[in-house]
């Protein structure tokens, strides 16, 4: 069976669960509001799901779009205080996990996709809204950083 075109919902569910979760860990660093947002995603799409062509496209934009909205309302607090990692990272990836958490939302989002969904320019691009040169500042910027505090 071809993992886009999954027989049913809970099939899809139970395949992409924990792939939605990591997607979502990745772009907010926290694991309790990943599983919040993913789950919630699932949920939206749940409804919809006989329709949709591309069911994961479809559910990875929904967590993208679900971490922006949360990234809205928690901005004015990530200002204020900055976010340390989740309890269950492992040590060896806290200290990563934080500087990750410190870029801005957009070149922490662009990050993510690159490298914890393996997607290219073109396709970060599509899900951003954004022009393939932006993609590859916003990651390029974000490496830059993630490299000079991480030295």
């Amino acid at each position: 069976m071809n993992s886009e075109q999954p027989a049913t919902f809970d099939e899809f569910y139970a395949t992409r669960y924990a792939w939605a979760v990591r997607l979502a860990y990745g772009l907010t660093g926290d694991r309790g509001v990943a599983e919040q947002l993913a789950q919630d995603a699932f949920v939206r799409m749940s409804s919809k799901f006989d329709t949709v062509e591309q069911p994961v496209a479809y559910l990875r934009t929904a967590v993208v779009n679900a971490t922006r909205s949360h990234g809205r309302r928690v901005a004015v607090e990530r200002r204020q205080a900055p976010r340390t990692a989740d309890p269950s990272t492992p040590d060896h990836l806290v200290e990563f996990v934080d500087v990750l958490n410190a870029l801005p939302q957009r070149q922490r989002t662009a990050v993510v996709l690159r490298y914890l969904d393996g997607m290219d320019d073109e396709q970060i691009a599509d899900l951003l809204h954004c022009r393939l040169g932006t993609v590859r500042s916003l990651v390029s910027r974000g490496l830059a950083t993630l490299r000079e505090v991480l030295k």
